[in-house]
């Protein structure tokens, strides 16, 4: 390390633990010491205080929902484990419980707890959690100080709407029916909270609230939303599948992992896009892959963080403006029943997929690098490791679960994850780094639990846009909107734009954007002109409303016609539904070209104007901007990814 990087390092270092104030004066106590039992489980000291959770079971590190509808009382539970508690580690060495046996203001107890944050003052923990004695086992979200004070319950409180439709619990396990009001206050999930503002402390997190079990599967769909001071609870996304684990940028965005299994293709006449058949001939193929994506809340601007070739489980930003995120390479499985999870790093960016628009068994062209700097595979002993929940940390490390194989294991048993520190400063290329290169220190590794999803407590500071900016009111919409069906739609709608269709395009400095021959954009426009008018397809979500069908499976129809003009296109669209859109021709095709930018072996990227990796959500009365329904336009430039984490 340089003198120049030694001496930021500690000048961080000391800025970020000054800024804890009485806190850590309080927590350092010697009359404080903790719980002495955990004290033999402490191997590191860490450089501003830790809070993390120890659960009974993985469940923090599964990411998609559990499988099954539950139909059945308490229906499907969504990431429990048995037993789960909030915990903090010291950088005296320390560790306190913050929730375990301790009564909420009613007098109740929390059982279970995931997906800490840290508030951007850097006093308070916001998580989700599950009370004890509760029939339905659900999560809401709570907050409590980092010292232990002022737990309580944010949502699930008697004046709580829950569901904003019936959700798919109906019979208790002895053939009654559950009366609606019941289900609708009590069966859905609230994870994953962190704060959006320095004023008004809206909370963003994602929620099971619009009931939804997906296209072709049975796994509970989870959106985004926003909590008000006032109670008021927002939708944000509209995903029927997941987006999990959102994170606010310096930059103002909001970073999450969004889960694209969308079952609906372009058929292979090009003429139509429609839910994938199996065995029927089609020109691209459903998705299923985990990208990183950002947006603004409650809504605005949207787009894709990082589109690498694997998956992105709860992104997260470093002080060197890299993206760090959980995911497994395939080619890793060997004879496993599951490939080993690790923690890369990534340039915000970086487009390297385009699962909806691609050409069917058509391969992109090569690229000099994949981009990702690979954490270690092994431990300073050479056992293999998982690694997984990365986190930032001052003044320039980051926090990692990890995992040691025992001799012969598969795969971790839940003791076995451990906390651990490591530098940031990860070393490029396309193996694995070394634990001494990035001086990873094992921290805290109860035998008997997961220990899992560490962040630091810390003051983030960064001016935030103005939250009345990110979406321009239009008024209200139209009194009525005539859809392609014939119907006239009477609810409540937003306003779509889409610019710069067939403009050459701006995201060519992107990472992945050059071949391996130094040939650049392999994501490029469609020929000027060729875009004559877009179409909306609305994704209907499932129903539970029938007495005697338990569901009623959400249809796939199309909308909406408008023409583009001059190379941009703007309509007024419902707002109540999940949407998708596509670029067509004036004969009636959807949108296909080949990009110049080869590889060395000639290969070009072939695409279509599908832009099906993401179910859409306009805002009622608001703008909803639309970058572009082709990979071509399916981010922001590099300027405008400026992430870099930031603690003073």
């Amino acid at each position: 390390m340089s003198l120049a990087r030694n001496y930021r390092a500690w000048v961080a270092f000391g800025l970020a633990i000054l800024l804890l104030g009485c806190a850590v004066a309080y927590l350092l106590n010697p009359s404080n010491p903790g719980d002495p039992r955990l004290d033999p489980f402490v191997h590191s000291k860490p450089p501003v205080p830790i809070v993390f959770t120890s659960r009974s079971e993985p469940a923090s590190l599964a990411f998609s929902a559990p499988e099954g509808e539950g139909f059945t009382a308490p229906g499907q539970r969504l990431w429990a484990a048995r037993e789960g508690r909030l915990r903090l580690l010291t950088p005296k060495g320390t560790v306190h419980e913050l929730t375990w046996n301790k009564p909420l203001p009613d007098g109740g107890t929390l059982i279970d707890v995931m997906s800490p944050s840290i508030s951007l003052d850097g006093k308070r923990i916001l998580f989700a959690g599950r009370r004890g004695g509760d029939d339905h086992g659900r999560f809401r979200l709570y907050q409590v100080a980092w010292d232990g004070s002022g737990l309580k319950s944010l949502t699930g409180g008697v004046d709580d709407q829950g569901c904003t439709a019936l959700p798919p619990l109906r019979w208790r396990a002895a053939g009654t029916l559950i009366p609606d009001a019941e289900r609708r206050a009590s069966d859905y999930d609230d994870v994953d909270p962190i704060e959006l503002n320095f004023t008004d402390r809206r909370i963003a997190f994602v929620s099971s609230r619009t009931p939804d079990l997906g296209r072709d599967h049975a796994r509970r769909s989870t959106t985004l939303w926003v909590l008000h001071a006032d109670g008021n609870k927002q939708p944000a996304s509209a995903n029927r599948n997941n987006d999990r684990w959102p994170f606010l940028l310096s930059s103002g965005y909001i970073a999450f992992s969004l889960w694209s299994r969308n079952r609906e293709v372009v058929t292979a006449d090009l003429s139509n896009v429609h839910p994938y058949e199996p065995g029927t001939a089609s020109a691209t193929k459903p998705t299923d892959a985990w990208l990183g994506a950002f947006t603004q809340m409650p809504g605005g601007h949207f787009g894709m963080l990082i589109k690498p070739a694997v998956p992105v489980w709860r992104p997260r930003p470093l002080f060197a403006n890299r993206i760090t995120f959980t995911t497994s390479f395939a080619d890793a499985r060997e004879h496993d029943a599951e490939p080993p999870l690790t923690v890369v790093q990534a340039p915000p960016g970086l487009l390297a997929h385009a699962p909806s628009a691609s050409v069917a068994a058509h391969p992109l062209p090569r690229t000099p690098s994949d981009f990702l700097r690979r954490g270690p595979d092994r431990d300073r002993e050479g056992r293999p490791l998982w690694l997984a929940t990365p986190s930032p940390c001052p003044p320039e490390h980051l926090l990692l679960a990890g995992a040691t194989l025992r001799e012969g294991a598969k795969k971790p048993a839940p003791g076995d994850y451990a906390l651990y520190l490591a530098h940031q400063d990860w070393p490029e290329g396309s193996e694995p780094a070394s634990a001494s290169a990035v001086d990873l220190k094992l921290l805290f590794d109860d035998p008997e639990l997961v220990d899992a999803e560490p962040v630091a407590v810390y003051e983030r500071k960064f001016v935030l846009h103005d939250p009345a900016k990110l979406i321009v009111g239009q008024g209200t919409g139209p009194a009525e909107l005539r859809l392609t069906s014939g119907e006239q739609y009477r609810g409540p709608m937003g306003m779509v734009f889409a610019t710069g269709l067939d403009a050459p395009t701006q995201l060519g400095d992107l990472p992945g954007q050059m071949s391996d021959t130094g040939e650049a954009p392999i994501f490029d426009s469609p020929p000027a002109g060729t875009l004559d008018h877009l179409r909306i397809y609305a994704a209907r979500r499932d129903r539970f409303d029938d007495p005697t069908i338990p569901r009623t499976r959400g249809s796939w129809e199309l909308i909406l016609k408008y023409p583009v003009k001059n190379g941009a296109a703007a309509s007024w669209v419902p707002s109540d539904v999940p949407t998708v859109l596509a670029g067509f021709d004036k004969d009636g095709h959807v949108v296909q070209w080949t990009t110049a930018a080869k590889d060395r072996q000639g290969r070009r990227a072939s695409v279509y104007a599908y832009a099906g990796d993401h179910y859409s959500l306009a805002q009622p009365n608001g703008k909803h901007f639309c970058v572009g329904c082709h990979p071509g336009h399916s981010g922001m430039t590099t300027e405008a990814h400026r992430h870099a984490e930031q603690s003073k």
